[in-house]
Parts: structure tokens; C-alpha cells; sequence
């Protein structure tokens, strides 16, 4: 039924129709003008009651149709040909299971037509491979936040940006373009597990991935949003590239910038200030 509500109402008129032109060219090749007629009238009810109904009423209705027609039909003294008879019985549920189905296909087709510039609009915000907003994305919702925190300045609130980068992730992709699609897409699963659901997740490309987290001065949410940076960094390290039979480890670099109150720092002069904060992070991973 999902596939059948997708075709478009062009072929749907068409399909509706061919079956109609097939159904009368053989009823008045066996039956003649009069039974031909009756029954494309009964036809057309039929896609009266599926265009005006639904499921429910539609199955009802045919039970009741074919149950009275058979009654009719084959316990009353009624002279008519065998098949004949049966079609008559059954002509009504047919159509009215068609109507349903045109109709199905032209409120799903009307609905897709709203909601198109909208799904189009989403999906410009989405990166390819993580799923995750892209980098045009964080910089515009990182101008909606900061106007909000300029607007509202003595409102006690914060942002946290936090940055996770995968290094050397040039040297994954030339080993193996796919498995290292995969990790950035196991990396961007996992962090929309653990992170809050008030938080935004992005993906700025070159392995780097961008949570952006509202903090309040009141109680200790800052304190959370740390450690809960720290949980995310060591559960990134346990995912292993691999690299057909070959497995290693994963490194990850981290920064975050804290800001407080307004700010008049634009979306790239942050994105250069916490990525070379990251490189400082590497010092723990490669020198003992």
C-alpha cells in the first residue's frame, strides 16, 4: 500500500482508466450495451465510496455490498449468466478498493508537495556522511545564540563549544576511504547517545566534530558539560579504525572555548581559536 500511495495522480487516472476501457470492451463483447452500462454505473459508485471513505468504511461497505449481492443474486429467481452474477457481486468492492487507493496516492502526494520545500530546506543543513549539521549549520546558529546573549546580557547564561577531531584524519581516508566513513558515522551515532537533548551536534568536515551547549551560571551545569566533554573524548577513543584485517587506535583531539555573557567573536574566529587549542590537546596521546 506504502508503494502504491507514491505513484503520482497522473498514472493513477491512467491506471483507472485502462481498467475501465479493459472492463467494458470485454462486458460488451460478452453481455451487450445494457449489462455494460449498469455496470460501469455500479463501477463509478464504487469509486465514489472509496474517494469519500476509508479503510474501515470501505471494508464495511464491500461485506455488506457483496453479502446483500450474493443474497440477491443466487437466492432469488434471477436469470442472468454465471459470471455475470459474480461480477455484479464484486464489481463495487473492486472499485471502491481502487478509489481508496487513488486517493491514498493524492493526499500523500498533496502532503509531500507541503512539506518538499521544507524537507529540502533540512536537508541542506545535514552533512552527507554523519548525518549531523554541517558547518553552515553551526555558524548560523552560533550568530542566532550569540545576538540572544547580546540581546539578554544579564541574563546568566553561557555557551560551551566543544570540539572532538579525529587526527590525522587525511592518512584514515588514503588507507581506506570507506572504512573511515564508517568510523566518522559510528562517531556521530555515539554522539547523539550520550550528549544532552538540549545540546547541538554538527560536523564541520576533516574529522571534526562540534557540540554546542548552553550553560547557566546558577547551579553547577558548567561543571556537567566538562565532564561530561571528558566522557565523550575517552568513549570517541574506543572506537578502532579498521582497516581490512588491520585495526588501530583512534585519536582524538579535544578543546572547548567557554563563553559567557556577550561576545562580539564571529563563528571563524572561534572555530580558529578552539582548534588550536585541540593541538595543545595532543600532547597527552604522543609524548609519554
Amino acid at each position: 500500500m506504502k508503494y502504491l500511495q507514491r505513484i503520482r495522480i497522473e498514472w493513477m487516472t491512467i491506471i483507472l482508466a485502462a481498467v475501465f476501457l479493459i472492463q467494458n470492451l470485454i462486458l460488451d463483447d460478452r453481455f451487450g450495451f445494457v449489462p455494460v452500462l449498469s455496470i460501469s454505473l455500479l463501477a463509478f459508485f464504487g469509486l465514489l465510496v472509496g474517494f469519500l471513505g476509508n479503510t474501515i468504511t470501505v471494508a464495511v461497505f464491500s461485506m455488506l455490498v457483496m453479502s446483500t449481492g450474493t443474497f440477491l443474486l443466487y437466492y432469488t429467481p434471477i436469470i442472468m449468466p454465471r459470471l455475470e452474477k459474480i461480477y455484479l457481486i464484486v464489481v463495487i468492492p473492486i472499485f471502491a478498493v481502487l478509489g481508496l487507493i487513488v486517493k491514498s496516492s493524492v493526499l500523500f502526494n498533496q502532503r509531500m508537495n507541503t512539506f518538499r520545500p521544507r524537507m529540502r530546506q533540512y536537508l541542506t543543513t545535514l552533512d552527507e556522511t554523519t548525518g549531523l549539521y554541517n558547518r553552515e549549520e553551526f555558524e548560523a546558529r552560533f550568530e542566532k545564540f550569540k545576538c540572544a546573549m547580546n540581546l539578554y546580557a544579564k541574563i546568566e547564561r553561557g555557551l560551551v563549544v566543544s570540539f572532538y577531531t579525529v587526527d590525522y584524519i587525511e592518512q584514515l581516508k588514503y588507507q581506506n576511504d570507506q572504512a573511515t566513513d564508517e568510523l566518522l558515522r559510528a562517531l556521530a551515532q555515539e554522539l547523539e547517545d550520550i550528549r544532552l537533548p538540549e545540546e547541538d551536534q554538527f560536523y564541520l568536515g576533516n574529522g571534526t566534530f562540534v557540540v554546542m551547549s548552553p550553560s547557566y551560571h546558577s547551579g553547577n551545569s558548567l561543571e556537567f558539560i566538562q565532564k561530561l566533554n571528558k566522557i565523550t573524548k575517552t568513549q570517541f577513543s574506543l572506537f578502532p579504525f579498521k582497516n581490512f584485517e588491520r585495526t588501530q587506535n583512534t585519536v582524538i583531539r579535544f578543546g572547548e572555548i567557554v563563553i559567557e555573557g556577550s561576545t562580539e567573536m564571529t563563528a571563524e574566529q572561534l572555530i580558529s581559536r578552539v582548534q588550536r587549542r585541540s593541538e595543545a590537546d595532543l600532547t597527552d596521546e604522543y609524548i609519554l
